[in-house]
């Protein structure tokens, strides 16, 4: 076997473990024994400092490698150890790996470690995954031109969060070309301004007029919108930029989405009739590969040179929101 052939390590003690499991109960639990981390990387074992490594498949997959040579010298260790049984075969099975790392093991502790480094980086590249398919999503949607793009934003007050000063949206229709944007101001907080620890934009519309009004007449404004884009178009893509907090604001708000064809309205937008949920942070991190502490709305767009004006009002934010998915998709 060439040094450039590596097998997974975890696949291996599996396959090993089936092969003498399927001889006998008492052969598969030699064996496992054999693996168990306290024992098998103990000082002064034939094992304690086994080379192992860890490398890359081609889709991206961290694992913990073996080279082809030290797993033939741990084959005939262990046909010694389980003594009255033959020696197990090579693997079945290899894959190509990349960036191939030697990773020493010293003890157990060590070995876990290194688990949870293994871990750690398929998650981060799971992720990544998720995020480059979101992005491709977002553009098939944008090119298919058969949905509206709706963008919410909520507001408030700095010092008491439980308080929403404002709420705006941006609708971006794609069959047409054109985007709407509306923005609202509740009246039941005139007297209350943000400022201190964030900008006080909320009189600095530029997509539009404001409207003062309570807060549940502006909601009844953006069902009639959604219902409009889900009676055209039988469902919206929403997109945000960190909309998490937005969503939970209508929940508490007991906003009602409308349901699928056929199905009761909900507050629980997954189960509306949004077609999927775009946001424009996790894609921005698929379009630099990098999902670690996306930034924020505004400075996402200046990393884009994309010119901005009084962010911080809800209306606004809605707005750039959207330019921001068609500059991250190729359009702007």
């Amino acid at each position: 076997m060439s040094n450039s052939t590596f097998y997974d390590w975890r696949s291996l003690q599996e396959e090993w473990i089936h092969h003498y499991q399927a001889l006998d109960p008492s052969a598969g639990t030699l064996i496992r024994n054999f693996f168990e981390p306290a024992s098998f990387f103990a000082e002064n074992t034939f094992t304690s400092s086994i080379p192992l490594c860890i490398g890359n498949t081609q889709t991206e997959r961290t694992a913990i490698i073996i080279s082809a040579d030290v797993c033939e010298r741990l084959r005939r260790l262990v046909g010694s150890t389980i003594q009255g049984w033959p020696a197990p075969s090579m693997p079945t099975f290899h894959d190509d790996y990349k960036d191939i790392q030697p990773s020493p093991v010293g003890d157990k502790n060590m070995y876990s470690r290194l688990l949870q480094k293994v871990k750690k980086r398929n998650k981060t590249a799971e992720t990544l995954r998720k995020a480059v398919e979101e992005w491709q999503t977002a553009k098939n949607l944008v090119q298919a031109k058969q949905h509206v793009f709706i963008s919410i934003d909520i507001e408030a007050y700095e010092i008491d969060h439980s308080i929403l000063l404002e709420i705006g949206w941006s609708m971006y229709d794609s069959k047409n070309d054109k985007y709407l944007d509306q923005h609202y101001l509740n009246n039941a907080y005139r007297h209350l301004n943000n400022g201190k620890y964030v900008d006080d934009m909320k009189l600095r519309f530029m997509f539009g007029t404001s409207v003062w009004c309570n807060f549940k007449q502006a909601l009844a404004e953006l069902r009639k919108d959604l219902d409009w884009a889900v009676a055209r178009d039988g469902g919206f893509v929403l997109v945000g930029h960190g909309l998490d907090s937005d969503l939970k604001y209508l929940r508490k708000q007991n906003f009602m989405w409308p349901g699928r064809p056929g199905q009761p309205d909900t507050m629980d937008v997954s189960q509306s009739a949004v077609v999927t949920i775009l946001n424009t942070d996790t894609i921005f991190g698929a379009t630099i590969r990098d999902m670690h502490n996306p930034p924020s709305l505004g400075r996402t767009l200046t990393l884009l040179n994309i010119d901005t004006w009084c962010l911080h009002n809800a209306g606004n934010d809605a707005h750039y929101t959207l330019v921001l998915l068609m500059a991250l998709v190729g359009k702007a």
